[in-house]
């Protein structure tokens, strides 16, 4: 159970058509690079089950996001944390290194992803996966990022092609139209985004980016079933 709760943190998220109605100056101002610390509570059915943040950040030779989650409940525990660094060439994200470590109560687990314009190399598992480069790739924490940059661009379709778990996969995101929301932070209007998922998949991801605070996830919801998994909800912001 604590790992099904975990994945809402830990990933896609996660970090999804209706045009949504939010206004132009949101917009234009908005820049899903501009540095910024998130922190977030995460629910299930009500219950407090932990909390985590998200940070991204400018460094000498590039950006680098930052995540964190530490997760308890009744005697399990679940801790991770993901670091993605990357450089923007001519306006468009160029993945570089990608690391995720998992603790806690079960089987540890580890990935560590490079890229180069020769070859891009995953270690899931103590197994070294190489494939063949593609065009623009995003590790699991850099497509949340691209995301947000379509979303300011209005751009469609919302399709991202990653490296995860030692191989390819691509992640496909809806617009819903917007919702007002009550958060931690506070009550807030926010672009409602769904994943696509196959038809025969019992899970749902749903995630609310708030135009008025840079586009950045302020809510996600995880269901399986139709039962509600997990919760992830903003409780502070600074940029």
């Amino acid at each position: 159970m604590i790992k099904k709760i975990s994945l809402i943190i830990a990933s896609a998220i996660l970090l999804l058509g209706h045009s949504a109605a939010f206004s132009q100056e949101d917009q234009t101002s908005a820049d899903a690079l501009n540095p910024y610390h998130a922190t977030y509570k995460l629910f299930r059915k009500g219950s407090d089950l932990g909390e985590g943040f998200r940070a991204l950040s400018k460094t000498a030779t590039g950006y680098e996001i930052k995540s964190m989650s530490k997760i308890s409940w009744l005697f399990l525990s679940d801790n991770r944390r993901e670091v993605s660094s990357f450089n923007v060439e001519d306006g468009l994200l160029v993945a570089k290194d990608y690391r995720f470590v998992r603790t806690g109560t079960g089987r540890d687990r580890e990935e560590i992803i490079s890229f180069s314009p020769d070859a891009i190399e995953s270690t899931y598992k103590g197994e070294l996966n190489k494939i063949k480069p593609i065009l623009y790739p995003y590790d699991p924490l850099m497509y949340q990022l691209a995301l947000r940059q379509d979303l300011i661009s209005n751009k469609h379709p919302l399709t991202y092609h990653l490296i995860r778990k030692g191989k390819e996969t691509q992640y496909n995101f809806e617009r819903k139209g917007l919702e007002t929301i009550n958060t931690p932070y506070g009550r807030i209007e926010a672009i409602k985004i769904e994943r696509i998922r196959d038809k025969s998949s019992s899970r749902k991801t749903i995630i609310w980016v708030a135009p008025s605070l840079n586009y950045v996830v302020v809510k996600m919801t995880q269901y399986k079933d139709g039962s509600e998994q997990a919760d992830l909800q903003l409780s502070s912001l600074t940029f």
